[in-house]
């Protein structure tokens, strides 16, 4: 099948080279109006385009993966569906929730397929603790906890990056919510507060947030770009190896017969009877151990999705409800209240 790349920076380039290295698809084209873009085509001997427009006048690619900015997802996904092309759309699915709707809502009309990339969703890990809590191995859940703490360095922040949609709640903890949302359930109601403190501009760079899921489990949440810290998803997964990796855990998860902690997967269990003045025991799960690349699970889920044989991991609505719980913490920090998220079901 032949996939086209829309924007060829940091996550643009890892879709390509995920798609280069995928047996079952190749690159068609990639979309990009920076000279950087065309040198890297030239490169690779496929296809350079300055804009989608001029794209899909002369070619009809199978499938897109779209890596733009954020304000940029809409336009270059509705271009995309006109023509009936099934898109993946790097997470967030867009930069607001009302434009979200929108890509969703297009979809759904032209009869074709939105996946938002949310990759961690296919992560080996996050697949094995899903099983685990689903089995009732932890018994019921009755809190979570997920820390984001890591520090960007100057170079890192280009223009859009400094604007509004540019800080860690959409750059970062987007991912957090997903996965919270993927292995506990939908949140209810989400209270907050966020702070610019240390670079000031237009978008925060530290939050904080306190979750209520529907089944009755609570959530605290912690995130930054401006902290040197071991623990975040990307310093302790091994996802992705331009990252070092810190060999510590960024996430747990607490029921009433077991605790989790990840990414490195161990279960604490009591021993025999469940109390505080009893021995804990833990077990390491291998699958830490073993290699994941999610990206590569990703992209194999949409060219399955385009050959329609498998149902996204990640829909244009699991993007959108995701989109929806981050919408609702921007909005608890204004108000200094809490917030329910507008979760869609169809």
């Amino acid at each position: 099948m032949k996939i086209a790349v829309i924007g060829a920076g940091l996550a643009g380039k890892q879709h390509i080279d995920t798609i280069l290295n995928n047996k079952n698809c190749e690159l068609d084209l990639i979309v990009d109006p920076s000279q950087e873009a065309y040198e890297l085509s030239k490169k690779l001997n496929v296809q350079y385009f300055s804009s989608t427009e001029l794209a899909l006048k002369k070619c009809r690619p199978d499938g897109a993966i779209i890596a733009t900015p954020n304000s940029k997802h809409k336009e270059n996904a509705e271009l995309f569906l006109n023509e009936k092309i099934p898109v993946l759309i790097e997470k967030p699915l867009s930069s607001d929730i009302k434009s979200a709707i929108e890509i969703v809502i297009y979809a759904k009309k032209q009869k074709t397929t939105v996946l938002t990339g949310h990759h961690r969703r296919h992560n080996k890990i996050i697949q094995n603790a899903k099983r685990k809590i689903q089995s009732g191995n932890l018994g019921k859940i009755i809190s979570i906890h997920a820390t984001c703490w890591l520090f960007k360095p100057n170079n890192y922040f280009n223009s859009w990056r400094k604007s509004v949609g540019g800080g860690p709640l959409l750059i970062n903890l987007v991912h957090d919510i997903d996965l919270m949302r993927y292995l506990i359930g939908e949140i209810e109601c989400v209270l907050s507060f966020e702070s610019n403190s240390i670079r000031g501009g237009d978008t925060e760079d530290t939050a904080v947030v306190l979750l209520k899921f529907e089944n009755g489990s609570l959530g605290t949440l912690s995130v930054s770009d401006t902290i040197i810290s071991p623990w975040s998803w990307e310093l302790t997964s091994k996802e992705n190896s331009i990252y070092p990796n810190q060999k510590q855990n960024c996430y747990w998860i607490g029921g009433t017969h077991g605790s989790l902690e990840l990414p490195q997967s161990k279960i604490w269990k009591s021993t025999e009877k469940r109390s505080w003045w009893e021995p804990l025991t833990y077990t390491n799960n291998k699958v830490y151990e073993t290699k994941n690349h999610p990206l590569n699970e990703q992209l194999d889920n949409f060219l399955a999705v385009i050959e329609k044989k498998q149902e996204p991991v990640c829909s244009g609505l699991d993007g959108l409800n995701t989109l929806a719980v981050i919408e609702a913490i921007k909005l608890a920090a204004k108000r200094g209240a809490a917030v329910k998220p507008e979760i869609l079901t169809d």
